[in-house]
């Protein structure tokens, strides 16, 4: 009996608990709403300059686990005249906030971190009713926010998949189809730190070509891209890293092949990304401070039939006060090194392809016009250029491979060996 007595004990003294913290969070949530909005307004107004937005709250209503209120959402255009200047609304619909610290609706969706607030969302038929229709009478965006008790944001939405012609949009000339899509966006509460992750099934396309009877498809199969920026505010510059990716891309009737791209950066100026970031203008404490830079591009590959095209390259430089890099800056270089691969056959198939959308397959007599074409230009390119070439010693391309370190007076370019002198004198 004194078990079952004290077990029951813990479990009401554990309900008080959550209850209590529940309604302390909901009356946190009260207190700050306002502030935050305001800052969330604030950010994406920093974000890009087309759009006034604004963000208002209404019929707040706070329950123990849960708040409800009536967000409205607007824009209005920065550059516009006449009718154009009048607000859009983009969203005007009630909402409700769970209260942490284990909202049931995040558990559900397998999230056990504490959460300060989570908000849960489907888009309504009266929020957009041709968006409604288009995703077969259901929600065309849902998903959720999560508040952490750290103040660390992340956004899930997904898209459902729908398909826009001129029966429904006359003005367009073709047609477009977006398929599935995952859109996550993570940041703390400053915006100095943030990822995203998009995933869209498909992307397509379709619009005439001039001269022709038939219309021609762009289609972008299983679009991957994560990006991920971090400011250092000791040196007031960004680190991250950029990685993108296609299943395939078909033009026409012409599968132009799959590829992916990964990239990572350090010492960045914040001033690139300060858009992005929510940063403005920096002041004159910002005008004599060193950035180190490094990036790398490790690995571009675009794989096709009939062969592949890479490219990697790494790049280190200290002691630079500029986004921009003059002669004075050459002997900053830490360390160049350069690879590129591109084949004449290769870039040919893909110049026919691109030529002769519409066909079932290109013939050898368009790729040998197309690979004719491309030597002829690459050479008028490349006859002012030191460290491209259009041999690798076995085939025919656009070639680079180039190798500097700074603690050599040489630089290896294409087989070659040169002086920094000469090599940055042909830059």
């Amino acid at each position: 009996m004194k078990k079952t007595t004290l077990a029951i004990g813990i479990v009401a003294v554990l309900g008080i608990a959550y209850v209590g913290t529940s309604w302390y969070t909901g009356n946190m949530l009260e207190n700050h709403i306002d502030h935050q909005l305001t800052q969330i307004t604030n950010k994406v107004n920093q974000s890009q300059d087309d759009f006034t937005f604004s963000v208002t709250q209404s019929h707040y209503q706070k329950g123990i686990f849960s708040t409800k209120l009536h967000l409205t959402v607007t824009a209005s255009p920065q550059n516009a005249t006449g009718e154009d200047t009048q607000p859009k609304t983009f969203f005007d619909d009630d909402v409700t906030i769970h209260h942490g610290p284990f909202p049931i609706a995040a558990l559900a969706k397998g999230t056990f971190v504490p959460q300060m607030a989570w908000l849960e969302y489907e888009m309504t038929e009266q929020a957009n009713t041709q968006l409604w229709k288009l995703a077969g009478n259901q929600p065309f965006i849902t998903g959720h926010v999560g508040v952490s008790y750290g103040e660390y944001l992340t956004v899930k939405l997904a898209s459902k998949a729908i398909n826009v012609t001129q029966d429904e949009f006359p003005s367009i000339d073709g047609g477009f189809e977006l398929g599935k899509g995952d859109y996550t966006i993570k940041s703390n509460s400053n915006g100095s730190d943030i990822s995203t992750n998009i995933k869209i099934d498909k992307l397509s396309l379709t619009y005439p070509i001039s001269f022709k009877s038939k219309p021609v498809s762009l289609v972008i199969n299983k679009f991957v891209m994560n990006q991920t920026n971090v400011l250092n505010n000791t040196t007031n510059t960004v680190d991250g890293s950029f990685s993108s990716s296609v299943d395939s891309i078909i033009y026409g009737q012409q599968n132009l092949g799959n590829g992916s791209l990964d990239i990572n950066f350090k010492g960045l100026d914040k001033h690139l990304f300060s858009n992005q970031l929510g940063m403005g203008e920096s002041g004159s404490e910002d005008a004599d401070k060193k950035h180190n830079i490094q990036l790398s591009l490790n690995k571009f590959n675009w794989h096709t039939p009939a062969g592949d095209i890479n490219a990697n390259l790494m790049f280190d430089l200290s002691d630079v006060d500029s986004v921009a890099i003059d002669e004075a800056d050459y002997d900053k270089i830490n360390t160049l090194k350069l690879k590129l691969e591109a084949p004449f056959d290769v870039l040919a198939h893909l110049s026919a392809q691109i030529e002769n959308p519409n066909a079932n397959d290109v013939t050898p007599e368009q790729v040998a016009k197309a690979n004719q074409n491309l030597q002829f230009m690459s050479a008028l390119m490349i006859s002012n250029s030191q460290f491209l070439t259009t041999s690798n010693g076995e085939t025919k391309g656009i070639y680079s491979d180039v190798s500097l370190t700074k603690d050599s007076d040489e630089v290896s370019v294409n087989g070659k060996t040169v002086t920094k002198e000469e090599f940055f004198d042909h830059l």
